[in-house]
């Protein structure tokens, strides 16, 4: 995943993660992005039936909590490829996450979330040591150029899509008449856009927004599998209007696996 820098490069990216915190940005904006939102006790047909396919969407792989996989992740940003290598993580929801990335083939750099702590470590590096911040959903903006954190990652990684908190939901068809868009509405807006096919049952995309109408990022489906009854990402991609692209290609994925507290903290070298 790190194979495009070099090892200044990589402790930089270390050090930026460490500044980022859980920051968050934006990007583009959607037409109408500032509508009035319906009212969350709306109880017309169109409403329930919003209400209804928004349950069905939450209960996605609702069973499945812990996973692991390996795969290539590959980073492009205004078309450059930035990272392009190996990466293994296994994950538990809420918001337990370890990645190892590779470089070369070898293990170079380690982070772990255990809920309350982000834990990172340059294994390459002479010293190898484990640094630590305090935080509980961190944000991967400084790596990836999108702000997407360990809550949505590990969402997307079970099969399903980040539910932002919203105030009422709202279905309107595509102006294709190809699909149907499920707008998750707070009171300033549309906080995120949920792209569905004409059955509305298979997600094709979601846009997330800020209150200003900017685009944070929006995620696509390319391709799905299924493991042990689970439809489970094959390949992925999440990108934003700067032209950032996350791409991840899914080699093996496991589900329902064993997990110990102790696979989401890093401790010290030796």
């Amino acid at each position: 995943m790190v194979a495009a820098f070099g090892m200044p490069g990589r402790r930089l990216v270390l050090a930026l993660i460490l500044a980022a915190g859980v920051a968050l940005g934006g990007c583009a904006s959607w037409p109408d992005m500032h509508e009035t939102a319906p009212s969350p006790d709306d109880d017309s047909p169109a409403a329930i039936e919003a209400r209804q396919i928004l349950e069905r969407l939450q209960s996605t792989n609702e069973r499945l909590k812990n996973f692991k996989g390996l795969g290539r992740l590959t980073v492009r940003k205004e078309g450059k490829v930035q990272m392009d290598d190996r990466i293994a993580w296994i994950g538990s929801e809420p918001l337990k996450l370890s990645l190892v990335l590779f470089a070369s083939g070898f293990p170079a750099v380690r982070m772990a979330g255990d809920g309350e702590w982000l834990y990172y470590q340059d294994v390459q590096a002479p010293e190898a040591s484990v640094k630590k911040i305090r935080a509980s959903d961190p944000d991967f903006k400084r790596l990836l150029s999108i702000p997407i954190q360990s809550s949505d990652i590990i969402a997307l990684m079970r099969g399903r899509i980040p539910i932002r908190e919203h105030r009422s939901v709202r279905l309107q068809p595509l102006a294709s008449g190809k699909g149907y868009a499920l707008m998750l509405m707070k009171r300033w807006g549309i906080h995120q856009a949920i792209f569905l096919d004409e059955t509305k049952s298979e997600v094709r995309q979601t846009e997330i927004y800020d209150s200003s109408g900017e685009l944070l990022f929006q995620v696509n489906f390319q391709e799905m599998q299924l493991i042990d009854g689970y439809k489970v990402p094959l390949r992925l991609a999440v990108s934003n209007s700067e032209k950032s692209v996350v791409q991840l290609f899914v080699e093996r994925y496991w589900a329902d696996v064993p997990v110990t507290p102790s696979m989401f903290i890093l401790g010290p070298p030796g």
